[in-house]
């Protein structure tokens, strides 16, 4: 994973199987978010995930090449992933799921370096490239009021932003991101604080699923209680 510095290593010879339901194999069960793929003892939800559930099938799978190979692999069954460990994989790496939580942070906040800023999201930063926060919602005044989000700003370019992804009934799917070149200023903590606030006063319950140890220590920095881990698979 030389080229990947911003994930971890799956290396572990337990199963990496996902044994929570995840918020965006829950929308697209309900058909609200991604593409259900069924076929006879199982199905294959492609959700930004592709989750492997139910019964492995191998014709299936050669049928359905462009479902498998490009994409990142969740096995939600532990005959899915006997299935691709039969499969040449390229990288295999590991995410850990925090337990859903609605709260305020628990976080003592550094004050942010001179010349940062804290604010909610307005339709202009729900615009700014390039987060793409607002893909899963139809416009500013749908995410204003499903969703939620807050950025850094610095001589008047977002940043930093962490803001919700998706929003299924009263749970969103948490996404956080800083500019390169902004990042160890603590500005993601101001953005999860900021967010946590507003899902609190707005009764949302949030999802986060930490790719790499830097955004589960984050997670568990602001109140946050591991749940699982799991494991991702890239074919070759």
């Amino acid at each position: 994973m030389e080229d990947r510095p911003d994930v971890e290593i799956w290396n572990k010879h337990a199963s990496g199987i996902l044994t929570e339901i995840p918020l965006l194999l829950t929308a697209c069960k309900q058909g609200v978010f991604g593409t259900a793929f069924p076929y006879p003892g199982g199905c294959v939800y492609k959700a930004l995930f592709t989750y492997l559930c139910g019964k492995a099938d191998g014709r299936f799978f050669s049928e359905h090449p462009e479902l498998f190979y490009g994409n990142w692999l969740v096995c939600m069954s532990l005959e899915w992933e006997g299935f691709v460990k039969t499969l040449p994989i390229q990288h295999v790496f590991r995410r850990e799921v925090m337990d859903p939580l609605c709260a305020e942070s628990t976080k003592h906040l550094r004050p942010l370096p001179d010349g940062y800023r804290v604010s909610p999201f307005t339709p202009e930063i729900f615009e700014a490239p390039p987060f793409d926060h607002g893909m899963n919602y139809s416009g500013f005044q749908d995410f204003s009021e499903r969703g939620t989000g807050a950025a850094v700003l610095y001589d008047g370019q977002v940043v930093a932003a962490a803001s919700s992804f998706l929003t299924f009934e009263t749970q969103v799917e948490l996404d956080i991101s800083t500019a390169p070149e902004h990042r160890r200023r603590g500005l993601a903590d101001h953005c999860t604080a900021e967010v946590m606030r507003q899902c609190s006063r707005k009764k949302l319950t949030i999802h986060w699923d930490a790719q790499n140890p830097l955004s589960a220590n984050l997670a568990k920095s602001h109140g946050f209680r591991p749940l699982t881990e799991y494991a991702v698979y890239c074919l070759d």
